[in-house]
């Protein structure tokens, strides 16, 4: 009797074994070989310096550190940037900027200016920039972004047609690459838009050729301008708040 009661620890114990040593792999992957489990790490990496609140940075050599200065003043414009749009941000607190200039550690972050969203096991948006494109107006763009999906259920998020998205982003960049004359003339005076149900999905907004995304982004930008000149703030609010109701996408658009 002893000798089964000892095979059957013996057995509990390997078991137990198996399954930590199962999720301790399962969390290295994530956080090692994920682009959103990495940024996710980037606060706990030694290769990284926060220089502000919600903001980190790869290691400066002692004579950049000067640029720490030009580097907040531009978050700061950008971020009044979006709260001016939204009325105010809410998204401040929940918001991770990454600073990149290692090529290699930029590809672990999955994206040289871009966001992604972790809405477990609370909502985080996590925005990765090479010094390329860290300016006020894609900055003031990605945090369009954090700040719609820190408003939007994850459920709601999931139903959100990507033009949409992306169109409200535009609102707040000011790049002359997707003004309203890069629109007419792109679109010959709209006789040549996308129709928005050829770019709801990701693999539909993003796929092709540069010029072909380019073409995508200035067709959101301006429907969505349209619709922001039309509704303003408040209609923008009331469109969060039904789509977290679970009421259809495309429907509250409409009214």
């Amino acid at each position: 009797m002893k000798h089964k009661n000892h095979n059957t620890v013996l057995i509990t114990v390997i078991v137990i074994s198996v399954v930590f040593f199962l999720i301790f792999a399962a969390l290295i992957s994530f956080f090692q070989f994920t682009s959103i489990g990495y940024r996710m790490s980037v606060p706990f990496r030694s290769s990284f310096e926060k220089i502000d609140d919600n903001v980190y940075i790869n290691k400066l050599d002692p004579d950049e550190k000067e640029e720490i200065t030009m580097i907040t003043e531009i978050i700061n414009k950008a971020k009044e940037r979006a709260a001016d749009f939204y009325g105010e941000l809410k998204s401040s607190e929940n918001t991770v900027i990454i600073l990149c200039d290692n090529k290699n550690t930029l590809e672990k972050l999955g994206g040289d200016h871009d966001t992604q969203t972790a809405f477990f096991p609370s909502v985080k948006n996590y925005i990765s920039l090479s010094p390329d494109y860290f300016n006020i107006n894609i900055l003031a763009h990605e945090l369009t972004h954090a700040e719609l999906h820190t408003r939007l259920s994850s459920s709601a998020m999931k139903k959100l047609p990507v033009w949409f998205n992306e169109g409200l982003a535009m609102q707040n960049d000011n790049r002359k690459t997707y003004n309203e004359d890069a629109w007419r003339k792109l679109t010959d005076d709209g006789k040549k838009t996308v129709a928005l149900t050829d770019m709801d999905e990701e693999s539909e907004f993003y796929a092709g050729t540069d010029n072909d995304k380019l073409m995508r982004y200035v067709c959101a930008g301006h429907e969505v301008g349209i619709w922001m000149s039309r509704h303003g703030r408040q209609g923008l609010l009331e469109l969060i708040d039904n789509l977290n109701n679970g009421e259809d996408f495309y429907t509250v658009y409409a009214e």
